[in-house]
């Protein structure tokens, strides 16, 4: 068959899985070669038994081998379907189908010389349908539904055109139309085929994209969301992740009964820093004070954020009071260390004021009460002289620690 160029199979113009595709469906037809040997066999027998000729025994047994070798050949594509290319496994399909078409032909010819006249009208028949049904189930290639029809009916037709018999003439004349009509039959569903085969690959690819397009847009609204919960200039939460996570924290240490604890911070005569260094030192200064803070926040439940301004805050979940007064007195004096220079300060170098406040929420309790408590012990860190931490004490008075202690 490699007198046949590939370009006859027409697999070059579609893509490599469309090709694939239309060469597996030539090779589901399991059923149907089942079907095409069990019915010349019985016309073989039925044949053997009304002739007493031999013809029909052997044309039983061309039919039983050259049916094996199809199903060898579609078991072993089951087997190796990848092991080469799908136009190679077109032109085995195309021996296989030949070799059959051979024997189809050659019933053709017995019956051009049978004498039973219900014997060659039955032959005829059965040539007739077994090429129709061929002609469609072997639409996706149409090279091997031309090539069976050619072997099958041609030598029928000139033999019984060439007949003496008038009958014989007028079955081979009716050939003619038949097989037109099976070969536009068998390209109007082969184009029918490839077009559906087109529009599944083309419907694929359009989901592999869009799962792309999803997977991408699924990292962009990460990014956003990200992007949407970071303070720009400092790099940690900003005002809006703070109101959210402090919320539902609040919640969740409601539902489990364990304390809540609050830091608000604040740099020390910023104004006075912003106005002696201009603001992008100031700014400058903001980055390096959250980058000190958020070196001592190491649990992945706190969280650091920017509360507005020059004042940051700090959300401890199941952090007492004493535990977030030992945090905030490590951020304190990790900013402290920084040694940022801030000579319209008194100790020549950027401090902070921490207010630290704890409560276990209970009934009727809002988030926001323990905000104004570390909020007033801010204020009250500031008034007494800052560089230091504030909490409120259990009845509402304030203790201090750290340095420049003032207590009441």
């Amino acid at each position: 068959m490699r007198l046949l160029p590939d370009r006859v199979f027409e697999l070059e113009d579609v893509s490599a899985d469309v090709a694939r595709d239309l060469v597996d469906r030539v090779f589901r037809q399991t059923p149907n070669i089942l079907i095409g040997i069990a019915v010349f066999s019985v016309l073989g027998v039925f044949g053997a038994i009304v002739t007493g000729s031999y013809w029909y025994a052997a044309g039983v047994a061309a039919v039983l081998a050259a049916g094996a070798w199809r199903l060898r050949l579609i078991s072993r594509y089951r087997r190796d379907r990848d092991s080469a290319a799908p136009v190679v496994w077109a032109r085995r399909s195309l021996r296989a189908s030949s070799a059959v078409a051979c024997v189809w032909g050659a019933w053709g010819i017995a019956a051009a010389f049978e004498t039973h006249e219900n014997l060659v009208v039955l032959i005829v028949c059965v040539q007739g349908a077994t090429v129709l049904f061929s002609a469609v189930h072997n639409a996706t290639l149409r090279v091997i539904a031309v090539v069976q029809a050619c072997l099958t009916l041609v030598p029928l037709f000139l033999l019984l055109v060439l007949s003496d018999d008038w009958t014989h003439r007028l079955y081979g004349v009716f050939i003619i139309p038949f097989f037109a009509n099976v070969l536009s039959y068998n390209t109007f569903l082969y184009r029918q085929t490839l077009k559906l085969f087109r529009a599944d690959q083309e419907k694929a690819d359009l989901l592999v994209r869009l799962e792309s397009a999803k997977q991408e847009l699924e990292v962009i609204n990460r990014h956003l969301e990200t992007l949407a919960a970071m303070d720009a200039l400092t790099g940690v939460a900003n005002r809006r992740a703070f109101d959210l996570t402090s919320a539902r924290e609040w919640l969740r240490a409601a539902r489990d009964s364990t304390p809540m604890s609050l830091l608000l911070l604040d740099i020390d005569h910023f104004k006075a820093f912003n106005d002696f260094y201009g603001h992008q030192a100031g700014d400058a200064c903001l980055r390096t004070v959250a980058t000190a803070a958020a070196s001592v926040i190491r649990r992945p439940a706190d969280m650091l954020a920017r509360y507005g301004g020059e004042e940051f805050a700090v959300v401890l979940p199941g952090i007492d009071l004493p535990g977030a007064l030992e945090i905030a007195e490590q951020i304190r004096s990790a900013i402290a260390h920084r040694r940022i220079q801030h000579d319209a300060a008194a100790l020549g170098h950027v401090t902070v004021s921490i207010g630290a406040a704890c409560m276990t929420p209970g009934a009727g309790g809002a988030v926001e009460n323990l905000t104004a408590r570390a909020d007033a012990a801010l204020y009250a860190a500031k008034r007494c002289g800052r560089d230091r931490v504030r909490a409120p004490e259990a009845g509402g008075a304030e203790r201090g620690i750290a340095a420049g202690v003032c207590l009441p």
